[in-house]
């Protein structure tokens, strides 16, 4: 995961495979394509710029633990 130079600790919002790259590196067992379908399904937050996708870390973290109820797509 890139680092900002003007930024002290890592980048909380990545793009999905950015934030994949992270999960990895800190032991988490999950697959790029879980992650995608959890944001298409609604399950993980996700910030759009044009078709790419920008997920917040902690969001993932809160998920994968059960600590965040999603709300329904409408």
């Amino acid at each position: 995961m890139k680092r900002s130079k003007y930024a002290s600790s890592q980048v909380q919002l990545g793009s999905i495979h950015d934030i994949y790259q992270r999960l990895q590196e800190e032991g988490y067992l999950i697959s790029e394509t879980a992650l995608r379908n959890w944001v298409k399904v609604g399950c993980i937050h996700a910030f759009y710029h044009g078709k790419k996708a920008l997920i917040l870390y902690d969001d993932v973290l809160a998920y994968i633990k059960g600590d965040c109820n999603p709300e329904p797509a409408a």
